[in-house]
Order: C-alpha cells, then sequence, then structure tokens
C-alpha cells in the first residue's frame, strides 16, 4: 500500500519534476539550508568554476538529495560546456538565488496545480463527500495529523496522510486518493502532503456547530463589540464611568510610538533583547520566522498587543509569504538606541541621550489627553488640596494602603472616592472629573494612582522629616564580616615518620606538590630556603603545623652549614615518595619500590593483646544477644548518623547499647573502641562492628543440616531460560517506561548497532535493570557477534525488548496493529514451591489470617515504618522482628517457606506488599 501510494505521488507530478528538477533542488537547499558550493570547490583547487563531469556527478552524490539517472543527465546536459567540463558556478548560482532574492524564494514554493476539467470537479465532489462525513460524525481532524507532525511542519508523508485517513474512516478509493494527494503536495516533494491546507478546506467548526448555536435564544439588546471600550478624547467624562469596567483603546499607530514602548519596557526591565532571539538563529543570519518574533517578545514579558506586532512586522519583514522572515537584527539595533548609538567610536562629539523617568514612563503609564486649560485648572486644584491637608494636619496615604493589601500603588475609584469623602475633601463634578483624568494611568478607568496623588499633596511633618533622614543614613551601610577566631596548634606527633605520615596522607588527598609552594623562594636553586619561608610555604600549601611538628621538621631537615636554613629539596623529595620514588629509572626492575605509610597515630595508645582478646569478647556476646532478641541494630544507630558516614562518636555508639539493653563495662567500651576507631576523627564504624557481630540466620535443610538462610534455597536452581529472562527484561522496561535507545546511543557514536560487552553491561546498569551474572551471561550470549565474541548486536536487543511498545515497520504498513504485551506474574519459574510446601504455607497462612482478624492487627503500617525507600520490601531480619513483636512467632521451617513465597530480588528482601494482600484473603475465611 505505501509503496503504491509513493510511486502514486510520483506519477502525479513526474513530468512537473522532470521539467523542473533545479526548483526541486531549490526547495531541498532552502529547507536543509545546504551551502551546495563547498561540495564542488574540493575538485576545483584552482577556482576556474568548472570540473569534470565525473567530478561533477561525485559532488552531486554528496548532496545527499535522491536523483534519478534521468535527473542527473539532464542537469549536465544544461551546465555542460563544449570542451565536455561542466560550469558548476552557474549551476550553485541558480540554486542560491532564493537566499538573495525574496521573489525568486515565491516562485519556487508555488505548488504545481495541474488539473483538467474532470479532475476539478472530481475533486470538488470528493471534498464536499468529506466535508460532510465529518460534519455528520462530529471528527476534529486536524489533531491526529499533528501526531505525525513532530517538527510543526504542517506536512507529512503520504503513508501518513493515508492513515490517518483510514484510521477516521475517510480513506477513498485509489483513483480519487491520487487526485487529492496532487491537489495538497504543494512544495515539489512527492513524499509529502500538507495536511494544514486539507484540514482548513473541510473541517469547518463553526458549521459543524451551526446546529448548537442557532438553538440558542439571541439577545434582543444590539451590543456593540466596542461598547467596552472608549476612545482617548479630550472631553471624556469620567464621572459617567465611575460603576463601569471600560477600559481605553490603544492609540498607538505609528512603528515610533511601538518602539518607545518597547524601549521603555527594555530598559525597565534590563533585557538584553538580542540573547533571546540568538537561540532560535543558531546560524546566525539575523532572521526569524513571524510566529518565532512574536513568541521571543512573549518570553521577554514585554506585553505587545496584535496590532503592535502587525506595525512592526510591517516595518521589519523582509519577504511576503506567510510566516515568513523577520530582520530582527535591524529591530534589536533600532530598541538598543535607547542605550548607546551604533558606531559611536567613529563619531567623537556625538551625545547618547541619558536614560531618566521619561525613558519608562511609555512602559508604565498610560495617561489621558489634557488641554492646556484643564493642566492649569488641575494644577490650582491639588494646590487647594495641598493647603487643605495641611491645615488639617493629616496623612492620606497610610489610608489608602489600607485598602491597597498587594501595596501596587493603585486602589479602585469608588475606594479614591470614599476616602476624599471621609476626610471632606469631595470635590465638584468638574474638579473629580479633572482629577481622575490626571491620575488614572494604567490604560483602564476603574484603577487611580493614589502614590502620585499623595506624593503631591501629602505633607509630612518636621518629626517625620528627621525620622525618615535618619532611616536612610543606613540604607548603605555595610555590616562587617564576622572574623574568625585564631587559634593554637598543639598536634603532638609521636616521631618523625609519625609526622612524615601525616604530611603524605594530606598531599596524597589533596593532590598537592609542596615543591610549586618552595621553589620560587630558592632563586639560585640552591635547595635551601630559610626556616620562614619554609614555614610560609606550607602556610601557602594549607598545610597547618604545630610548634612541635615544624620544630621535628627542622631537626631532620636542618642545614648543617648555614643557620636558620632548611634543606627543602630533600623534605619535598621524603614527602613525594607517596607518588613515586625518585631516581626510579635507575633502580632494577626486579627490585621491589617500597610503599610509604600514610597512617599515623599522634598520641594513640596501640592496640594491646588484652584488647584484642577483651574486643572478641563483646562480639561474641553481641552476637549471642541479637540471636537471642532477633535484633537489627543498624537502625538504632542510623537515627545517630544523620549524614549517612558509617560513622557515630564513641559517646552515641555506647548510648545506641545501652538503648537496647547491651551495657558495656569501661574495659570492654574501651577495646572496642580501640578496634573500630576510625584513622582521621577517632569515630566508631558501627557498620564494620555489625558486619563483624551479625549471627547468620540458620534453617534446616532436608538432609537436617544446619546452613545460613541468605533467600537463596538449598536446592540448586534450575537453569535459566533464555525466553524467561527477556521477558524479565520486557516487564521491566515497560513498567519504568524506558527508552532504550536513547541510553544505547551514547555509546555509539556511528550507530553501527553494536557496541562492546563491557559497555553493554554499563548501560543495563545505567537503566536500573538489576541483572545477576548468570543472567548477564545469558544476555550476552544471546546477543553476541559470531565473527566478533567482544561485541554485542545492542540493535536486535532493543527490538526485541520494544515490542511491549511498538513493532519495527509500522510506518510502512498503516493497517497493522502491534501485539498487546500482557505482564505476567513476577515469581521465578524456578521458586515454584513443592505440593507440601504449598500445604505448609496454607495452614500457616490460615493460622496468621485467625490471628490478625481476631485481634485487628494491622502489620502493614509496621512494615512500611521500615521500608524508607517505599520500594515494598524490607530485611528478612526486620520481617521477623515485627511478627516477634506482635506475639506472632515463626518457626525456622515455617519462616523458610513464607520467604521462599514471597523473596524479592536475589532472595535478599522480603516483599511485604503481596504478603498483606494474600493474608487479607485469608481473614476473610473467618467472616
Amino acid at each position: 500500500m505505501a509503496t503504491a501510494l509513493v510511486s502514486a505521488g510520483q506519477s502525479i507530478i513526474g513530468t512537473y519534476v522532470q521539467q523542473d528538477i533545479e526548483t526541486r533542488l531549490q526547495q531541498d537547499v532552502y529547507k536543509k539550508q545546504i551551502r551546495v558550493r563547498e561540495f564542488f570547490t574540493d575538485f576545483d583547487r584552482l577556482r576556474k568554476g568548472w570540473v569534470t563531469e565525473d567530478k561533477f556527478r561525485s559532488a552531486l552524490s554528496m548532496i545527499n538529495f535522491h536523483f534519478t539517472k534521468e535527473d542527473i543527465e539532464e542537469i549536465i546536459r544544461r551546465y555542460k560546456l563544449n570542451d565536455g567540463l561542466v560550469q558548476y558556478t552557474t549551476f550553485c548560482n541558480k540554486l542560491e538565488e532564493q537566499f538573495l532574492n525574496n521573489e525568486a524564494k515565491a516562485q519556487v514554493f508555488q505548488a504545481p496545480q495541474i488539473f483538467n476539467q474532470d479532475e476539478e470537479d472530481t475533486v470538488k465532489r470528493l471534498m464536499q463527500a468529506i466535508k460532510r462525513k465529518i460534519a455528520t460524525k462530529r471528527i476534529f481532524l486536524k489533531q491526529p495529523f499533528q501526531d505525525f507532525d513532530r517538527t510543526a511542519c504542517s506536512h507529512i508523508t503520504i503513508d501518513q496522510f493515508s492513515r490517518v485517513l483510514n484510521q477516521l474512516g475517510l480513506l477513498p478509493k485509489d483513483q480519487y486518493l491520487q487526485l487529492l494527494i496532487r491537489q495538497y503536495i504543494d512544495n515539489g516533494n512527492p513524499k509529502e502532503v500538507n495536511y494544514v491546507k486539507f484540514c482548513d478546506d473541510v473541517d469547518n467548526v463553526q458549521e459543524m456547530l451551526s446546529g448548537v448555536i442557532t438553538g440558542i435564544k439571541q439577545n434582543p439588546k444590539d451590543i456593540h463589540p466596542d461598547d467596552d471600550f472608549i476612545e482617548d478624547k479630550e472631553g471624556l467624562d469620567l464621572i459617567s464611568t465611575l460603576f463601569t469596567s471600560k477600559k481605553l483603546t490603544d492609540n498607538i499607530n505609528t512603528l515610533h510610538q511601538v518602539l518607545k514602548k518597547i524601549q521603555g519596557d527594555v530598559v525597565m526591565k534590563r533585557i538584553r533583547i538580542r540573547e533571546f532571539f540568538k537561540d532560535f538563529d543558531s546560524l546566525r543570519k539575523g532572521l526569524v520566522t513571524e510566529s518565532q518574533f512574536a513568541r521571543i517578545l512573549h518570553i521577554q514579558n514585554i506585553p505587545v498587543s496584535e496590532k503592535e506586532i502587525s506595525i512592526l512586522l510591517n516595518q521589519y519583514k523582509v519577504d511576503k509569504i506567510p510566516n515568513g522572515q523577520v530582520d530582527y537584527n535591524q529591530f534589536c539595533e533600532d530598541v538598543d538606541k535607547i542605550f548607546t548609538i551604533k558606531g559611536i567610536d567613529k563619531e567623537p562629539q556625538a551625545l547618547v541621550p541619558q536614560i531618566d523617568d521619561s525613558t519608562t514612563l511609555p512602559a508604565r503609564r498610560r495617561y489621558l489627553q489634557m488641554t492646556e486649560q484643564e493642566a492649569i485648572q488641575l494644577d490650582e486644584l491639588l494646590m487647594k488640596y495641598k493647603q487643605a491637608i495641611q491645615n488639617k494636619r493629616v496623612l492620606l496615604k497610610p489610608v489608602f494602603e489600607d485598602f491597597d493589601k498587594t501595596k501596587q500603588g493603585y486602589i479602585t475609584t469608588n475606594q479614591f472616592l470614599r476616602i476624599l469623602n471621609q476626610f471632606n475633601l469631595f470635590p465638584d463634578p468638574v474638579s473629580l472629573n479633572l482629577l481622575l483624568k490626571r491620575f488614572v494611568d494604567k490604560a483602564n478607568l476603574n484603577e487611580v494612582n493614589y502614590y502620585d496623588f499623595c506624593r503631591i499633596v501629602d505633607q509630612s511633618d518636621e518629626g517625620v522629616a528627621i525620622s525618615r533622614s535618619h532611616a536612610d543614613a543606613f540604607k548603605n551601610y555595610v555590616k562587617s564580616d564576622n572574623l574568625t577566631q585564631a587559634f593554637i596548634r598543639n598536634d603532638q606527633p609521636n616521631d618523625f615518620e609519625d609526622l612524615m605520615a601525616k604530611l603524605r596522607r594530606i598531599v596524597k588527598e589533596q593532590r598537592q606538590r609542596i615543591a610549586e609552594f618552595l621553589r620560587d623562594f630558592d632563586k639560585l636553586r640552591s635547595g635551601t630556603i630559610t626556616v620562614t619561608q619554609l614555614r610560609k610555604g606550607l602556610s601557602m600549601a594549607k598545610i597547618l603545623l604545630s610548634d612541635a611538628e615544624f620544630q621535628l621538621i627542622l631537626n631532620n631537615f636542618g642545614c648543617k652549614d648555614k643557620q636558620g636554613f632548611v634543606l627543602w629539596k630533600e623534605f619535598t623529595d621524603q614527602v613525594d615518595q607517596v607518588f613515586t620514588t625518585k631516581n626510579l629509572e635507575k633502580v632494577s626492575p626486579s627490585e621491589n619500590v617500597p610503599q610509604m605509610s600514610t597512617q599515623y597515630n599522634y598520641g594513640r595508645v596501640s592496640i594491646t593483646e588484652r584488647d584484642r582478646q577483651v574486643a572478641e569478647v563483646v562480639k561474641k556476646k553481641f552476637q549471642y544477644f541479637c540471636k537471642a532478641t532477633r535484633l537489627d541494630i543498624k537502625q538504632f544507630f542510623q537515627d545517630w548518623d544523620k549524614l549517612g558516614r558509617n560513622k557515630v562518636s564513641p559517646k552515641q555508639f555506647r548510648q545506641t547499647l545501652a538503648t537496647v539493653n547491651f551495657i558495656l563495662s569501661d574495659e570492654e567500651f574501651q577495646a572496642v573502641v580501640k578496634i573500630y576507631a576510625a584513622e582521621d576523627d577517632g569515630d566508631i564504624r558501627y557498620v564494620q562492628f555489625i558486619n563483624d557481630t551479625q549471627p547468620p540466620l540458620e534453617i534446616q535443610t532436608e538432609s537436617g543440616a544446619s546452613q545460613a538462610y541468605v533467600g537463596v534455597k538449598p536446592k540448586e536452581k534450575e537453569k535459566l531460560q533464555p525466553s524467561v529472562l527477556l521477558e524479565q527484561i520486557k516487564v521491566a522496561v515497560k513498567v519504568k517506561r524506558l527508552r532504550l535507545g536513547d541510553y544505547f546511543k551514547d555509546f555509539d557514536p556511528l550507530r553501527k548497532g553494536l557496541m562492546p560487552t563491557n559497555k553493554f553491561r554499563g548501560v543495563l546498569s545505567q537503566m536500573k535493570i538489576d541483572l545477576d551474572q548468570e543472567s548477564l551471561d545469558l544476555l550476552e550470549t544471546m546477543y553476541v557477534v559470531p565473527e566478533d565474541p567482544i561485541r554485542v548486536n545492542y540493535a536486535k536487543f532493543i527490538e526485541d525488548v520494544e515490542i511491549v511498545f511498538t513493532k519495527t515497520g509500522l510506518d510502512k504498513d498503516p493497517l497493522m496493529k502491534p501485539p498487546v504485551h500482557v505482564i505476567p506474574t513476577f515469581l521465578d519459574p524456578r521458586d515454584a514451591l513443592t505440593q507440601e510446601e504449598e500445604e505448609a504455607l496454607h495452614a500457616i497462612m490460615l493460622r496468621l489470617g485467625e490471628v490478625v482478624r481476631k485481634h485487628r492487627i494491622l502489620l502493614k503500617p509496621h512494615f512500611q515504618d521500615k521500608d524508607k525507600t517505599k520500594s515494598g520490601k524490607i530485611t528478612f531480619t526486620r520481617f521477623r522482628s515485627i511478627m516477634d513483636f506482635h506475639k506472632l512467632p515463626l518457626t525456622d521451617d515455617q519462616f523458610r517457606v513464607i520467604c521462599k513465597r514471597l523473596f524479592a530480588y536475589q532472595g535478599i528482601e522480603f516483599n511485604y506488599v503481596e504478603f498483606d494482600e494474600i493474608l487479607k484473603k485469608y481473614e476473610n475465611f473467618y467472616q
């Protein structure tokens, strides 16, 4: 079907394409913004303007345009010279003329309309039939087409066009469909249809809703569309509009007025207007489309009406086609004139206008027109108000602010008149009209700028003025930063090696070269510097030493020949041994290079044999204590470890053990602290302590032997099948809504569909698809490339997995429907229970269901308290401790059967969500 439609589309305009191959090339060059001349210059080193025929064919093949054999021969025939060479410069000038001439551009994009009289009548009847069917079925046509138009270019392929018509039940017969496609192929490409024009011709929403609209009874009163707007006239009577919602019409009619308004917004909001246009102009051509131009002004929060945008487009639009190009470069230059003048460096005497309040006035205010006589009367009225307020010794601004909760500086006209009446300042109608005409400046007649009114008429007394000046004196006060208090370091190293281990550790952690800080003090490279210079260099390297540490350095690296000097070169060589050994090239390869230690004690007491014996006794006691009480001690330590360092202080460690009633003597506590203390800060590594004392959970196997339970069956599992593994991955991809191609393409720049096995595993890890080693090996075996065993065919893997969403090649077969993927049960078939285990599990759940129903126990909230990540899983030890807390003890065999049925990933977590759902079903047996 798809191939037939494409061939039909090509046959429809085949004659046109053969006769106008250059127009097709011009359209493709303009759409892809191709610089055609650069493909030919590599074959013309001397820039003569012509190349041989074979080189011309090679250059055409690099343009990535679909040529037929006849097309290439026709182009060569047109531009071939008498001596057998082809003049490519004329060919390039022909293709690039639409960039320089707008009329040529409009002519290039004209659609071929070649119809005879019978075909025109057939198309009209077909359009009428589609139009009636759309109106009858209430179909909104444009939305299904837009799902295929991801780039918003108003064109889709012939396959997609026919697919949507078939989906909506509007697909005509083949001969009529060819005429319909021919009608809406308007850019010279036989594979693309202008669906927007088609929808505009047949999808008339107004006619569809005409029955509903005609059923509504019309209002007998004639309402003029401009009744809500008032022209800004000099003789406007504002008293008659007090209780209406009238708005002022916009009197901006010239380009100068629009630019003044935009310049006011740009200055007031400090906008760099050109930066917003650059994001839409990647090639820096200085042009954007009409829709982009209006959208950019909206993004910059510049309020511009449609009328003002049309004024700007009349000035800055460079072509006459719909949604054409706009010269934003000239627009930005005109707007930026408010800041500076372009080329001012060439005119030293040019003056730039200063920015003041009047600059932003067009963006902030919209005053009504007043005559000169009205302005004089208003000044006299304001002077009378000022005198009356001064005589009454009142302030109007606090009263106005009581109505202005958002502190905008505006209140309604009714509130303004109400306050004037409250202070007996209500004027006569003529004076009131002048007053409102002056302070109504927000493009509507319902808000009054009381802030400007109070600034003119309010008079603050002397005390208020003094307090205000005193408060203004602290506006620019800068509070000095708090200086850090100096302190003295009293670190005492045990010996010289202890000090050098500390310095090596600091240098290794901070990746510093101490020699870089000391070399500048030794101008002659003698290898010695003064004591003061050594300390200054170490301070610059942020290595702060105590007096005892620095004195120890002087005792070992002091210069015997010169008093007060230090051998800094030897000192840095010994410190840098943590990275490498000096003169390593002279050492024999068979000789072992010593590894320098970075462990230092600094006054710490070494661990004795007695401490180790006491610590072992404590660990055994605590292991038995945890086994007897089924205690998960880690959660108690985590309450103190807020930053997740896996360490707590010694005091917190002892307090946590005392909380669970495990009391340590002073000798036992000191021994544990010495064993598990961290080297840097002396805190206790509680995670290592728990790992050393955690009792294994033992169960009885079929042979009667006791072994530790880690969630895996005692019996060896059956071999995992490839189909089962692939189904598990499909379920994970569908549940997490993963796009596999987005993860894999980052590791395959050339899009070959292959990648190394180690990268394949890394991508699976990034997608959070947790697979064990056995599953990963099986997956690599399934998709390994036979010719290259270290590479995996991830493209085939993606195709097999993404069948849960769609099927490859669906765009070529519009009638095909992808299969619906059903998520199977998440239980691994290798973990199925035997018949005896099923009966034992049924008996256990019956007993638990009876007890839970009788005592009205809610187990799920207790499980959720321990599930910090809300994953629906908890550890086995926490599950059993919660059951013991509710007096629901389980034997080892019962616990093994339940965990075997409800274990999670790799048998290390318990799925309490499904356990709770199953338990609810067993509760219903006793109701």
